[in-house]
């Protein structure tokens, strides 16, 4: 199996692809299916949903590389 590199100098999309993704992909007003998580100050597992009960969860997702 060949490795590729992870940053690409170009990102090129294809807009029937995006179209496909944005068509199904979650709204920005929907709640996030509830999924376990680490709590990083115990190393407990708790579920997402009790998070957002008491107050506001965000999730965000991506690379800071």
């Amino acid at each position: 199996m060949q490795s590729s590199p992870y940053n690409y100098s170009e990102f090129v999309a294809n807009p029937e692809e995006f179209s496909e993704f944005a068509l199904h992909a979650p709204k920005a007003t929907m709640r996030a299916p509830s999924f376990p998580l680490e709590d990083l100050a115990t190393g407990e597992t708790v579920q997402m949903s009790e998070l957002w009960k008491t107050q506001v969860a965000v999730i965000e997702f991506g690379s800071f590389t």
